[in-house]
């Protein structure tokens, strides 16, 4: 398994699992929102900006991505999958937001 870094001084650092072909955001929460990371880590695997990809809410409720991501209990194992544009993205509470794009995708 290979995992290629790209360097960053933005909230989401990306990496690639080129094992797993999975797209690994890592994010601290507590400098910005689970939903927006998913927006940021989708944008960057797209190489395009966050405003030009179809809104997220169109897909599924970021404040309840926030809110189950994080909840009340401080407890960092909780894992929300769902899918946004051509992907199946996987959020999880400990930071980390992995993005598998369909076969047939860069």
């Amino acid at each position: 398994m290979r995992v290629s870094e790209l360097p960053t001084d933005e909230a989401v650092s990306m990496s690639y699992d080129s094992g797993s072909e999975t797209h690994l955001a890592q994010f601290d929460s507590d400098a910005i929102a689970p939903s927006m990371a998913v927006v940021e880590a989708m944008a960057s695997v797209h190489d395009t900006a966050p405003t030009e990809l179809d809104p997220l809410v169109e897909t599924i409720d970021p404040a309840a991505i926030d809110r189950l991501v994080k909840g009340n209990d401080g407890s960092d194992d909780r894992v929300l999958e769902f899918h946004y544009l051509d992907a199946v993205v996987t959020v999880h509470g400990r930071g980390v937001v992995e993005i598998q794009l369909s076969d047939g995708d860069d």
